[in-house]
């Protein structure tokens, strides 16, 4: 909406029911995937609190119902605990944080968790309030504008969820200058030291969770006989030390798609796990044997 961007240059604005069905059928006319309604504030703008609310009832469900009857998904920013019920009221497929989760949203949540995804972005909150002071940001001016209540009041919310057995997948908000790409890791670590996930539990949000959020759950995020080949050798047991994964070089075999993005020498592919020799296609990235 009109004065709820949280970034202006990469923002389309709508207001109103009738304007948010026209900027969907544009975006949807450009090509794009998904819908994202930038429901709520975020404290490090300096003027937009995480638990404002920017849109409408009516607004989210226009949005929605149009992006829906073409075909496509709708995600949102949703800190606030208003936020979150809206987007459950109005069928938001994927929730971005809910970090002020309440009560009765969590009971939401509970009663729809067949078909909603929380994506928490839970790194965004521990590095801005840690890790951001070499980039303007110490990390008392992130308690002052309420990053540490933030994570204090997601953590506890998260865990809850994550007791319901609510759907919550690690990533989000990576590509920032103090949660640089390559580090998605973190959010495994975060799983298990915070949200009381186990090793195991954590990983499969990644992968089990992550092809069930891409629409493909008999295709991706399993290591099964017909299963698109994204495999990761790594030396070591994750399920012991879940931040193994954060070392790259303890990971020694990387496959996407079927084909080696890193391979060690001296580590030869196994029968059915050869990359193609060809061009990749459905037929030749899927895997035909797993094998240990």
């Amino acid at each position: 909406m009109t004065g709820g961007a949280l970034i202006k240059s990469i923002t389309k604005f709508a207001d109103g029911p009738e304007g948010m069905r026209l900027a969907v059928r544009q975006l949807i006319d450009l090509g794009v995937d998904q819908i994202k309604l930038s429901m709520t504030g975020e404290e490090v703008t300096g003027t937009q609190r995480a638990e404002d609310t920017y849109f409408s009832d009516e607004e989210v469900a226009a949005a929605v119902t149009e992006a829906h009857r073409r075909g496509k998904r709708v995600c949102a920013h949703a800190r606030s605990a208003e936020s979150v019920k809206m987007c459950l009221r109005n069928k938001v497929d994927i929730i971005y944080h809910a970090s002020f989760t309440d009560a009765e949203g969590m009971d939401m949540l509970e009663a729809n968790k067949d078909w909603v995804f929380v994506a928490p972005g839970i790194n965004w909150l521990i590095a801005t309030l840690y890790e951001a002071e070499a980039f303007g940001f110490p990390q008392e001016a992130a308690e002052a504008v309420g990053y540490k209540k933030e994570l204090e009041v997601a953590t506890d919310g998260l865990r809850e969820m994550h007791r319901r057995g609510i759907k919550l997948l690690p990533g989000g908000d990576y590509g920032f200058a103090w949660t640089p790409h390559g580090t998605y890791a973190r959010d495994l670590e975060h799983f298990v030291e915070r949200l009381g996930f186990t090793p195991m539990e954590a990983i499969l949000s990644a992968t089990k969770l992550g092809g069930e959020i891409m629409l493909r759950p008999d295709e991706l995020g399993q290591v099964q006989p017909g299963y698109l080949a994204d495999l990761l050798l790594v030396d070591g047991d994750p399920l012991d030390d879940i931040t193994i994964l954060q070392d790259h070089d303890k990971l020694h075999a990387i496959m996407k798609d079927g084909r080696f993005h890193k391979e060690d020498s001296g580590i030869a592919p196994r029968s059915g796990l050869d990359a193609p020799a060809g061009p990749v296609t459905d037929a030749t990235r899927q895997v035909v044997e797993a094998r240990p």
